[in-house]
């Protein structure tokens, strides 16, 4: 593949790369390392505060796993990269959510004083008003603030709807069991073709 798109010149350097499971596992790690430096280093020269969004959850293997994300100005442009994702190996208490955080901002230069706002979920670990995560970041750093996700809101809010609402609502359900498998995908795309729908691949 290499010799017919680049020339038998790249095809043998390419062939001299080694692909031992370690030198890949190396780069991967020495890649990762390097794209967070670079997101370190615009956290620290924005001309404004960045935002936090923390999203605490359980994966396919029952381990509860913090991922982090974050929103900053560079450049005058809003961006929003991934920050970290760290495992909550004992409780997920708000002591070890509270944990990773801090110690990533210590291991990386960085301190509350640059945080403005910390979004997340509405599970008590997080949002509780008195000992939960936003709390405490409030006790140390008063100026942050703190507000709920806005997708869970609508989660939240589609549950005290009317009956006759609701049930517009299942289309959503349709939508995602066709996109949830290729095959059905496929199948509902070549519906929409002998229907002569405008709909393409199932996509709306």
């Amino acid at each position: 593949m290499a010799d017919i798109m680049l020339g038998e010149e790249t095809e043998v350097k390419s062939s001299q790369i080694p692909l031992a499971n370690d030198t890949i596992r190396g780069r991967v790690e020495d890649m990762s390392k390097d794209i967070l430096a670079q997101v370190v280093a615009d956290l620290i020269s924005s001309p404004a505060k960045f935002s936090l969004q923390l999203d605490e959850t359980t994966d396919v293997s029952n381990l509860s796993q913090l991922a982090v994300l974050v929103r900053y100005v560079k450049d005058d442009v809003i961006n929003e990269d991934f920050l970290f994702c760290k495992p909550l190996t004992t409780t997920t208490k708000v002591a070890e959510v509270n944990k990773p955080v801090d110690n990533f901002f210590k291991d990386n230069n960085l301190s509350w004083d640059m945080v403005s706002a910390v979004c997340s979920d509405r599970v008590p670990v997080t949002q509780g008003r008195k000992s939960g995560f936003g709390a405490v970041v409030k006790a140390d750093a008063p100026h942050i603030i703190v507000s709920h996700c806005i997708l869970h809101r609508h989660a939240l809010a589609t549950k005290t709807l009317p009956p006759k609402l609701a049930e517009v609502l299942k289309i959503v359900d349709c939508v995602n069991y066709l996109q949830s498998s290729a095959l059905r995908h496929r199948i509902f795309s070549e519906l929409c073709k002998e229907m002569g729908s405008e709909l393409k691949g199932g996509k709306h």
